[in-house]
C-alpha cells in the first residue's frame, strides 16, 4: 500500500501526528477514520510507533470553512474538541502570515488568528467558543472533593486545590476513576488547578482518553471559566494557565453567551511518511 504522508505536530508539548486529508472523498475519508481509530494506539505508542497524544486528520469541510478537524484520541477514541490540536490544524491550514481561518470541528466552527514566525511555528489566537456550566458534583471518586462541571464542547471536571496538595499527584491518581466516575456518562477529562498570588492559574489535566498530558487547550479554558465563575479570577481580563508543557493565555469573557478566548504555540515538529497497512 503506498505510504500516507504525515506532520507531527506539537502544542506546548501536547502533541499529535497530523494526516492532511483535504481533496479526498468524504466516504474515503470516513474509511479512514474507521481504519485510523483501531490503528491508534499502535500508531500513537511511544516505543514502538510515531508516538503521540493523539491523531488529528484534516479534511474539507462540509460547509464554508476554510477545512475541517477530526480527532482520535491515543485509544481510539474520538473527542469532539481539543484546543492544542486545533491550533496546530490552524497553522497548518492558514497560508500568510496574520492569516485568519475558520476551522470546523465536532464542537461547531473554530476561528483562528494565525501570527507565523515561520513555515513550521507561529502563535495561534482561538474563539474557542462559550463555556457551558453544569453546577457542581461530588463524585464518588473524588474522595469527598466537589468538581464544577464545564464544557468546552467536550466534558471537564474541574476542582481547584489548597496550596499544600499535590496537583499532579492527584491528577494521576484520582483522574482516571473520575474520568469513568458514573456520573459522567461519556467520561470526562479531569483537571486539578491552583490559582497563585500572582493570580496565574497552575494545572495539571487527566485527558480522557489520553491520560497525563503536557497540556490541555480545552481543560485551560474550561478551568479559567470555572476560576471566572468561582470569583476566583476577573473576567475579560488574560489569565495565564500554566502547564507542564507551558503557559497558554486565556481570557473568559463577562459575557456568557461570548466565546472563550485561547493563546498559544503551535508547531511542525518533522514531517515523514507511515505504511497505516502495516499497523494492523
Amino acid at each position: 500500500m503506498t505510504p500516507v504522508a504525515f506532520r507531527k505536530v506539537e502544542g506546548l508539548g501536547n502533541d499529535f501526528i497530523l494526516l492532511d486529508f483535504r481533496g479526498r472523498p468524504r466516504r474515503k475519508v470516513a474509511t479512514e477514520l474507521v481504519r485510523l481509530r483501531t490503528v491508534a494506539p499502535s500508531l500513537c505508542d511511544r516505543r514502538l510507533g510515531i508516538g503521540a497524544d493523539g491523531i488529528l486528520v484534516v479534511a474539507d469541510p462540509q460547509g464554508r470553512a476554510d477545512a475541517a478537524m477530526l480527532v482520535i484520541n491515543a485509544d481510539g477514541s474520538r473527542p469532539q474538541m481539543c484546543g492544542n490540536g486545533l491550533r496546530c490544524v490552524a497553522l497548518v491550514v492558514a497560508g500568510a502570515p496574520g492569516t485568519n481561518v475558520l476551522i470546523e470541528t465536532d464542537a461547531g466552527p473554530r476561528l483562528c488568528a494565525v501570527t507565523r514566525e515561520h513555515d513550521d511555528a507561529g502563535w495561534v489566537d482561538v474563539d474557542m467558543g462559550p463555556a457551558y456550566h453544569d453546577g457542581v458534583v461530588e463524585p464518588r471518586a473524588g474522595v469527598g472533593r466537589c468538581f464544577a462541571r464545564v464544557s468546552m464542547g467536550n466534558p471537564h471536571a474541574v476542582a481547584f486545590v489548597a496550596a499544600d496538595e499535590d496537583a499532579e499527584g492527584l491528577a494521576r491518581t484520582l483522574g482516571p476513576q473520575i474520568e469513568n466516575d458514573p456520573l459522567f456518562a461519556e467520561g470526562t477529562n479531569v483537571e486539578f488547578a491552583r490559582v497563585t498570588d500572582s493570580g496565574a492559574i497552575t494545572l495539571w489535566v487527566w485527558e480522557r482518553g489520553c491520560g497525563i498530558t503536557d497540556a490541555c487547550g480545552t481543560g485551560a479554558c474550561a478551568t479559567a471559566a470555572a476560576a471566572v465563575a468561582q470569583g476566583l479570577r476577573p473576567s475579560d481580563t488574560p489569565i495565564e494557565v500554566r502547564l507542564p508543557g507551558g503557559a497558554l493565555t486565556i481570557v473568559v469573557p463577562a459575557d456568557d453567551g461570548a466565546g472563550v478566548r485561547m493563546g498559544g504555540p503551535a508547531r511542525v515538529v518533522y514531517r515523514g511518511e507511515i505504511d497505516l497497512a502495516s499497523r494492523g
